[in-house]
């Protein structure tokens, strides 16, 4: 959460749109780019922890999408409803459940590379060994 409402002040002097995507995409990016580094640097617990996160801050994303009509989930910050705003202004309100439900399957993806993650590092490892092998 800290992320992203530390993205709404980062980007406070940009256009109000902009404004209200930024606590999102900073939410993601974070986690995004964390993960980005340390598999770079075959930091392989800390890839998969950052992907976990990721997964995660989706997850919540998802949730806040979903909520854009209902307005039923307490904001930090008051003020409008981040997803209210931006489904309004381009026309996709009436699709917040349907948007959110997406991201929520995209989330679950994430968790699944998450967990999978040490199999799939293994089975790439296993794959240069036998190409040096034979």
């Amino acid at each position: 959460m800290i992320f992203h409402e530390a993205g709404h002040l980062i980007l406070g002097f940009m256009p109000e749109f902009i404004v209200a995507l930024a606590g999102t995409l900073l939410q993601l990016v974070i986690p995004g780019l964390l993960a980005f580094y340390f598999h770079r640097h075959e930091k392989r617990f800390a890839t998969q922890f950052c992907v976990m996160w990721l997964g995660q801050s989706l997850l919540n994303v998802s949730n806040y999408v979903a909520d854009a009509r209902a307005r039923v989930l307490p904001l930090v910050g008051g003020g409008e409803h981040d997803w209210t705003y931006l489904l309004g202004k381009i026309g996709l309100l009436q699709r917040d459940v349907s948007i959110g439900k997406v991201l929520n399957v995209v989330a679950l993806l994430i968790f699944a590379l998450a967990t999978a993650w040490p199999w799939i590092c293994q089975w790439r490892a296993n794959r240069r060994n036998a190409h040096w092998i034979g």
